[in-house]
């Protein structure tokens, strides 16, 4: 858990997370859950090289490949084109999505509904089942699980928050969705990245650095920071943030215990405040950069 990202990562709230646990030796389990981490990537670029070198003709129905030249059977269409841009926008997806297994189901069945994108679908969930792999550990461990809601995402302006939601992501044509479907069919706000641009450090399971906004967009290459508290986008990076491992959970502070601000969720914003509580949040490292 507590080592030093080398890569974009997300940050999700996790209040549920006990205040201590039974693990074996918390450095050797920080090396092989990084390994793991770092394994996932290699696999999930297998699934993009192996999806670009897909054969041309097939029919998925009796898994007969179809000779270059020839005519597809009917009711086999051939696999839909893809590119490299594309699949790694799935993996961002299905990553964002993590263990939600329906929002994985809705993602696809809202996005990729043709006869012929079954390549991309299938493609989809052995990303899913890569994603949510999972170490193994011989001691009992706890293991957060990443809510979509306490997710950190952007908010309205230049805060970050969690509990973020919008508009539905589709409508389905010619029928009037029912208010469960239109649950279901809601995407939350774009999830916020960060990367530990430049003062990274790590000891004794805590690192920390000064954090950059990693996602596309108008505010990427910002600076994560505080003025007054309220965590905003910034031009210029003023403070480092310390990420502290507690074991179960981080707390994340603008400086250091010794001289800065707890991070805190407050109307669900995030909220550096001085001699307030920590709360307890959780990291997952991007497997897409």
């Amino acid at each position: 858990m507590g080592y030093l990202r080398k890569k974009s990562f997300m940050i999700f709230h996790d209040p549920d997370a006990p205040d201590q646990e039974t693990t074996d030796d918390p450095k050797k389990v920080a090396e092989i859950e990084a390994a793991h981490e770092a394994g996932k990537k290699d696999r999930i670029d297998a699934l993009i090289t192996k999806a670009l070198k897909q054969p041309v003709k097939q029919n998925y129905n009796l898994a007969i490949e179809i000779p270059e030249g020839a005519a597809p059977m009917d009711d086999s269409p051939a696999p839909a084109a893809v590119t490299e841009p594309l699949l790694r926008d799935i993996v961002e997806k299905v990553q964002d999505i993590r263990a939600d297994e329906q929002a994985l189901k809705d993602f696809i069945n809202g996005t990729f509904r043709a006869g012929n994108e079954k390549n991309i679908r299938d493609f989809a969930w052995a990303v899913f089942e890569v994603q949510n792999s999972k170490t193994d550990l011989a001691a009992e461990r706890y293991r957060p699980r990443r809510r979509p809601l306490g997710t950190v995402r952007f908010k309205d302006g230049e805060r970050f928050g969690t509990n973020e939601w919008v508009n539905p992501l589709y409508v389905l044509q010619g029928e009037t969705l029912t208010a469960a479907a239109a649950r279901a069919s809601r995407e939350q706000q774009p999830t916020l990245w960060v990367k530990v641009a430049d003062g990274g450090w790590e000891e004794d399971g805590n690192w920390g650095g000064y954090l950059q906004i990693a996602n596309a967009g108008a505010l990427k290459g910002s600076w994560l920071d505080s003025t007054d508290g309220w965590v905003t986008s910034q031009k210029s990076k003023d403070d480092g943030i310390t990420f502290y491992d507690v074991g179960p959970y981080y707390e994340i502070w603008q400086g250091t215990r010794e001289n800065g601000r707890p991070m805190i969720i407050e109307k669900d914003c995030l909220r550096f405040v001085e001699g307030a509580a920590p709360d307890r949040f959780q990291v997952e490292d991007a497997t897409w950069e």
